[in-house]
């Protein structure tokens, strides 16, 4: 997901932090888990209006904080593209506003014996330049993203699949050997190297979702690069982009299930900073906002406040190719040096809860119980450990310098931490660097970029440490645990370990509480070598106006989805 692997690197604060499932208040505070695959149900419907009245415009007013970096849904990797792409795009199944699995482009599906054959028949749908939809366009996306040419870094998602592997990594060159195939129009055959329980789930994930080979072969490298340059498969469409200000989403007259999607518009600014917002939200200029810190107080009590636990981790991330951190001391001791209690309550104050493990709660681990707390707290920092936490974090710093053969005023001048442009993650990153300052005696300078800049440094290796986050795909601890192994797609702390690598290929080709075993082993050589610092488990306030209805939001998977939003009568 999710996804969110979904990269959403401190956007906490800035996107849209909106709304609450169908009919609801106030969001429960602890997530949703345990989704079962579905039955082939039809979609659920829209909630009940109660007798309350529709509102003649049904227009949705947001904030998205921040440019979408990339909307081709083969190469995207980030939060806020997901949120577009889910609203403009459809998959084989599209989840239900409960959270459980509908279906979407796909009307039926078989599943073989074995569990590893699924045959899916396409309905009759169109994009939203009239053409229809058919299974060519799922090969051909599925194909594209697994084609080592297209470097997506979410070609690892479709590793399930027979020789997508050996496909993307060039152990095999014929792409017809992959499992996917077009039998004809409105039937996709895919073929499993294993049985995969929540393999018809992950099918409703952006990477997996279709492209018109025509489109695509069009346009180019520009292809989704401005709203005239995509078609679209999903409830909405994208007809207004006005790079880094404004993005309108309209109806999609040709979309399947039209019938049930009652928004005519959505309109997204692309406000960075945290008061505006909320003074548009006051003045009635949006419909939907996040809450920051300074603003709980005011709004916690009001029946238009809201709050959702996510299956969500934020982290640092060292750059283990740099001369500095490759060295597991040297990270060891700014993670020691940080205190979480202090840098989660008293600075970003929304809720969250310390990190001290990677995996976040809800997540299922083995014999049916918590992975998160199966596993427990896998390190400690100064916050929980005071100045014996300090001592050893001076320690190992000095012993890593040694190592590399530097000392700590070389490291001064080398180090810096990379971080996004908005105030509020310059408010997070200085809490960082008072921290490091006092408890290591080393200033390290903060480095702010836009969100579609910090990707790429991200990518290219071009920082030392970076502020990022990870939300679940699926609700399974493998939507975590695989993107650290060697060469993963995802995996830009450049980090390699063979142990690792070997629990988690044991993970893979197992079943059960021994796959379990062998995830709960990975996570812990993950946090005694460090390549990544957990900071927190990630909390979203917001506040909704009382006649927004129908929009669905999720802690693991797709964050949010706008098809059965709808605007009461006020």
């Amino acid at each position: 997901m999710k996804k969110s692997k979904w990269l959403i690197l401190l956007l906490v604060f800035t996107m849209v932090f909106s709304l609450a499932l169908a009919g609801c208040g106030k969001t429960p505070e602890e997530p949703q888990t345990g989704k079962e695959e579905p039955k082939q149900d039809e979609q659920q419907a829209p909630a009940d209006t109660g007798g309350e009245k529709l509102a003649k415009e049904q227009v949705l007013r947001a904030n998205l904080g921040e440019e979408p970096p990339d909307l081709d849904p083969q190469t995207t990797t980030d939060a806020v593209s997901f949120e577009i792409l889910n609203a403009t795009l459809e998959g084989l199944v599209r989840l239900n506003p409960d959270g459980s699995v509908g279906k979407g482009l796909a009307e039926s599906w078989d599943v073989s014996d074995d569990g590893k054959v699924y045959t899916f028949k396409l309905r009759d749908a169109k994009w939203s330049d009239g053409d229809p939809i058919t299974a060519y366009d799922f090969e051909y996306a599925w194909k594209r993203a697994i084609d080592p040419k297209t470097a997506s870094q979410y070609a690892y998602q479709f590793y399930g699949i027979k020789n997508a592997k050996a496909f993307n990594t060039g152990e095999i060159t014929d792409p017809n050997e992959i499992g996917v195939k077009a039998l004809d129009e409105k039937t996709l055959k895919v073929e499993l190297e294993r049985p995969m329980s929540y393999f018809l789930s992950l099918t409703s994930f952006i990477t997996y979702l279709p492209a018109k080979k025509a489109a695509v072969e069009k346009w180019g490298d520009k292809y989704a690069a401005d709203a005239d340059k995509m078609v679209f498969s999903g409830p909405f469409m994208i007809t207004r982009w006005d790079h880094e200000q404004k993005l309108i989403l309209e109806k999609n007259p040709n979309y399947w299930d039209a019938d049930s999607v009652k928004l005519q518009r959505i309109e997204f600014d692309m406000i960075k900073d945290t008061n505006t917002p909320i003074n548009l939200y006051e003045t009635g200029e949006l419909d939907m906002t996040g809450v920051p810190p300074e603003f709980l107080d005011k709004y916690k009590d009001s029946p238009e406040f809201g709050r959702m636990a996510e299956a969500v981790t934020f982290y640092l991330e060292f750059n283990c190719k740099d001369k500095f951190f490759s060295n597991k001391k040297i990270r060891k001791a700014f993670s020691l040096a940080i205190d979480r209690e202090a840098y989660v309550n008293g600075v970003l104050a929304n809720g969250s809860i310390p990190a001290y493990g990677f995996v976040p709660g809800g997540i299922p681990g083995k014999a049916g119980g918590e992975f998160r707390k199966q596993n427990g707290d896998l390190f400690y920092d100064a916050g929980t450990k005071g100045q014996e936490a300090i001592d050893e974090a001076n320690k190992l710093l000095e012993e890593g310098l040694k190592e590399v053969g530097a000392n700590k005023e070389e490291l001064a001048k080398h180090v810096s931490y990379l971080t996004g442009d908005s105030d509020f993650a310059r408010k997070l990153a200085q809490a960082l660097q008072q921290m490091w300052k006092k408890n290591l005696g080393i200033e390290v300078p903060i480095e702010s970029v836009s969100f579609k800049i910090r990707l790429q440094k991200m990518d290219q290796a071009d920082f030392t440490i970076v502020g990022a986050g990870w939300g679940a795909d699926y609700n399974d601890p493998m939507t975590f645990m695989d993107m650290w192994v060697t060469n993963g797609g995802n995996n830009d702390a450049f980090w390699s370990n063979a142990k690792y690598d070997e629990l988690i290929e044991k993970a893979i080709n197992s079943t059960g509480d021994e796959r379990m075993e062998y995830m709960l082993e990975a996570e812990k050589l993950l946090m005694e070598e460090m390549p990544i610092a957990p900071t927190y488990f990630r909390a979203r306030n917001f506040l909704q106006r009382p006649y927004v209805k129908g929009i669905a939001r999720f802690p693991v998977g797709v964050d949010i989805e706008y098809k059965w939003a709808y605007i009461l009568e006020h």
